[in-house]
């Protein structure tokens, strides 16, 4: 019984593989012709008509990706470099009691990074635990 139904397997496996080198050459067939059935003379004509839609290129999908391909994306901002002279004028800005988002403003640096420089200088609090 498993040998018929195996044999049935190989015979339906050889089928397929027929139909597929068929329809290859079906469509080999169809391709080699292309350019006849669509009137053009030679297929390098058609492949100059096919060029010449264009069309390759994709539509943006979602809103930042239209920005971007309308030229309207966000350019990013150069960073700035800490200097041990930004530092100090940081420090001396926080000592002087400037608040730290206004501090961080006045010298074009990001609030996370003040906070990193605040830490190494000891201006923070140790958390009780």
């Amino acid at each position: 019984m498993i040998s018929n139904t195996l044999k049935a397997i190989k015979e339906t496996k050889s089928k397929l593989a027929a139909l597929e080198k068929k329809a290859s050459a079906e469509q080999k067939k169809r391709i080699v012709n292309l350019h006849t059935d669509a009137g053009f003379s030679t297929r390098a004509e058609l492949i100059e008509a096919l060029q010449a839609l264009g069309g390759g290129a994709k539509k943006p999908r979602g809103r930042k990706a239209a920005k971007k391909a309308a030229g309207k994306a966000k350019k990013r901002i150069k960073r700035t470099v800490i200097t041990p002279e930004l530092k100090q004028g940081i420090i001396a800005a926080l000592k002087a009691g400037g608040k730290g988002t206004a501090v961080a403003a006045k010298f074009g640096v990001s609030v996370p990074t003040l906070h990193n420089i605040k830490k190494a200088a000891g201006l923070t609090k140790s958390r009780k635990k």
